[in-house]
Formats: structure tokens, C-alpha cells, sequence
């Protein structure tokens, strides 16, 4: 991501999918089908998507609501807190990128006076878990402790590996690095995490040159979010492989595809 990231957020929204399911646990409510009406939405940055016109560069929203129609109709679900959280859990591992996913599902006439019941989850309420990796080769102790300390004002560092040092390997003329990462639970998404690294890299005094492997006061890149392969340099560097397995050890590294 270059310093001229600036993207472009628009809302998606999909509104009252009317489905029927098998919803409850009384003894009739298993055995009778009854309506739901779904509504979700999320924002994703379309600005490549709004340059290129090119559907290939969207969110394929007809795909994730074909899915949500496949795994909720004529289905059985016990409590709509639980559907409700299954369609959130799938938008969200659909796409890295969607942002602020709002899902709400209503039954109606399910109580006696009222026009429905309905349960509504929005993302603004959720965490995202994110591993950050970190790399210096200039003042690296000072830097590495100022940049702890400014990731902990854009969420909550849950644990981290030990830091330790590696040779440089694409320019070599160069001291060695000093490399570690950190699980951060964020309610920033992907783009404002993104932002917020670059914000801090500046902060430390990083000045980026036309030779991306020179030295540097800090790097900060996001590695995993919310399971998603996010930098493509995990298959470059060994040590990113070591710092998954050991903060995140249930994403799977081979075949991931890069996001």
C-alpha cells in the first residue's frame, strides 16, 4: 500500500430477502415453516471497481446472497440470535475488505400485538483480529517500543511473539532487522488499520525512497485479518510464516489465497 491510499467507501444493501425456515424450539415451530425477512449491507472500497468498471474488480453481492438463500431456506435454526450470527460470520469471511456489515433478520407476527421480532447486528460492535508485523533496522529497540506503544491507541495487543533478528535479505548493505509481531484486536477495519500503520511509520520518522528495501525506522504491515492472508511478502519471508503459526496457529498457510 502506497502513501497515496485513499479509499473509496460506498454502501451495499440488501433489503428484506423474504425466506422461510423452520425457526424455534417449540414442538410446533419445528415442524411449521415460517417467514423471515433478511436485510444486510457493508461498505467495500470501489474505487478500483467505479475506474475500471469491470465486475471482476466488485464484491459479488448476488453470490453471497444465493449463499445466505442456500444455507438459511427450508432450513431448521433454534434462536434468530444464532441465524442472525451465521449470516454476519459468513459476510464477513466472504471479503477482507467489507467494512461495517449490518445484518438484521425479523420473524413476524411472533408475538402476540407486535409486527415482528427482530434481532440486528451491526459491525461497529464487532473486533476485528489482526496480526501486525513489525520491522527495523534504525534505532531498533526505541523504535519497536514507540511503535507498541502507539498500536495500543488503535486497539488491543492480545499477545505477541518474541522479536528477533534477521539478516536483510533483498539489499544487504544494510544492518540487520529486528522483526516481531502482535495480535491486536481492533474495531478499525482493514483500510483505516492500514492507514493508521502508515500514520504511525510517519510519526516515527520513516521517509520512503525509490529503493522500498532500504533501511527504515519502522514497518508496520498487516498480516492476517480476521483470517484472511493479507500480506503478500508471507511467502517471501519465513519469519511472517512463524509469526501466523504462532499467534494464529488455525489459518491454514498453504494454498491461502492472498487477499
Amino acid at each position: 500500500m502506497g502513501t497515496t491510499f485513499n479509499p473509496k467507501l460506498s454502501i451495499v444493501k440488501i433489503e428484506n430477502l423474504r425466506l422461510r425456515a423452520f425457526i424455534g424450539f417449540m414442538d410446533w415451530e419445528t415442524e411449521k415453516l415460517q417467514d423471515l425477512i433478511i436485510s444486510f449491507s457493508f461498505k467495500y472500497d470501489t474505487a478500483l471497481a467505479s475506474e475500471t468498471d469491470d465486475i471482476q474488480n466488485a464484491v459479488d453481492y448476488k453470490k453471497i446472497t444465493k449463499e445466505i438463500i442456500d444455507f438459511v431456506d427450508n432450513k431448521s435454526f433454534f434462536l434468530i440470535e444464532a441465524l442472525a450470527e451465521k449470516i454476519y460470520v459468513h459476510i464477513q469471511n466472504s471479503n477482507a475488505g467489507l467494512e461495517e456489515i449490518n445484518v438484521k433478520v425479523e420473524k413476524p407476527n411472533a408475538l402476540r400485538f407486535t409486527d415482528s421480532v427482530m434481532v440486528q447486528i451491526d459491525g461497529r460492535d464487532r473486533y476485528n483480529t489482526a496480526i501486525i508485523a513489525l520491522g527495523s533496522n534504525i534505532n531498533r529497540e526505541e523504535n519497536f517500543a514507540q511503535a507498541l506503544k502507539y498500536l495500543q491507541e488503535v486497539g488491543f495487543l492480545m499477545q505477541r511473539t518474541e522479536f528477533k533478528k534477521t539478516k536483510p535479505l533483498k539489499f544487504e548493505s544494510q544492518p540487520e532487522f529486528l522483526n516481531g509481531a502482535v495480535l491486536l484486536h481492533t474495531k478499525k477495519s482493514l483500510s483505516e488499520l492500514k492507514m493508521h500503520l502508515k500514520q504511525i511509520e510517519a510519526i516515527l520518522g520513516r521517509v520512503r525512497t525509490e529503493n522500498k528495501n532500504a533501511p527504515r525506522q519502522i514497518d508496520l504491515d498487516v498480516t492476517t485479518f480476521n483470517g484472511f492472508i493479507i500480506d503478500e511478502d508471507i511467502q517471501t519471508f519465513p519469519f511472517l510464516q512463524d509469526f501466523v503459526q504462532q499467534l494464529q496457529p488455525e489459518i491454514p498457510l498453504e494454498n491461502s489465497d492472498l487477499v
